[in-house]
């Protein structure tokens, strides 16, 4: 039996928020953490209950891009500039996944991508003590998200400590699969130590929280984002059966069970717009 998105009320606690049903408006949730002397806040977008008539998609678009903050590899550019000239690269994605949003910048984003009105900004912190380090993941979508929800995956055991959380989303698509579950995640990075542990404890427990949904493989399923790991290694965590198709440069990935029209790379890292390459995917809905 596939998760239809139904559920009960909305749960919002501090350090985990269940989202079984939308907000019938964009809520802002804010935060107050000791470490930062409670002088910091932390700014959560969730989606807008959407109330009009869906439409369905033949044809579904996906980009995943890690924005390193919208500067290039060593500094170069800046998140305006940078993030206009992603833009200008796209293909009438659909749906964007950006990793290492900082919240300062999540505004401008939303500005510069004003054609994607319905939108999920997750933050996530640096719990290293003495730190306020702030960054965040985000979705935007050009259709209506129906249901959406989110983890706290694993902690980065070095470093900065950055929390890392993961998310979901629910959106109708109509025609052959209905809807597509799209699971997005920024894993832990602790300079591959100890043959990558941390690195493949963190994916592995974000793959066991999708499994966890049962959801129906008559709808799209997706999982998408930087896992911080090659393809090889996670091939190795990712069930074929479950996801038998996938697109990947480097250590960013897209993988999912519906049926692969087309994909690649945007080259983002080799014009200097940050230090990685967005992926994109194209999926059929229909009979393609």
């Amino acid at each position: 039996m596939g998760w239809n998105g139904t559920g009960n009320n909305l749960h919002t606690r501090l350090g985990k928020v269940e989202m079984l049903r939308p907000f019938k408006a964009v809520v802002f949730a804010t935060i107050c953490f000791l470490a930062a002397g409670c002088s910091n806040e932390l700014i959560y977008e969730f989606p807008d209950e959407f109330e009009g008539q869906s439409v369905e998609i033949s044809e579904l678009r996906l980009v995943t891009y890690n924005i390193h903050g919208g500067k290039g590899p060593n500094g170069e550019g800046d998140f305006s500039s940078n993030l206009i000239a992603f833009k200008a690269l796209l293909q009438g994605e659909e749906i964007l996944c950006f990793q290492e949003v900082e919240p300062d910048c999540w505004n401008q984003l939303k500005s510069i991508f004003s054609e994607y009105p319905y939108r999920y900004f997750l933050p996530q912190k640096s719990t290293k003590f003495g730190t306020n380090k702030q960054g965040g993941n985000a979705i935007l979508s050009k259709l209506p998200i129906a249901t959406f929800d989110q983890k706290l995956i694993q902690t980065d055991p070095g470093g900065d400590k950055w929390e890392r959380k993961a998310q979901y989303i629910r959106v109708y698509v109509g025609n052959d699969r209905q809807y597509i579950n799209l699971f997005h995640y920024h894993n832990t990075y602790n300079w591959h130590n100890n043959n990558s542990n941390s690195e493949k404890a963190g994916f592995q427990n974000f793959m066991n929280w999708v499994a966890s949904k049962s959801l129906s493989q008559t709808e799209i399923n997706v999982v998408i984002g930087d896992f911080n790991l090659s393809k090889t290694q996670c091939d190795q965590i990712v069930e074929e059966e479950r996801f038998p198709n996938s697109e990947s440069y480097w250590v960013d990935h897209i993988y999912m069970n519906g049926e692969l029209l087309n994909s690649g790379n945007y080259p983002t890292a080799d014009q200097l717009l940050s230090d990685h390459q967005a992926v994109w995917s194209v999926l059929c809905n229909l009979d393609c």
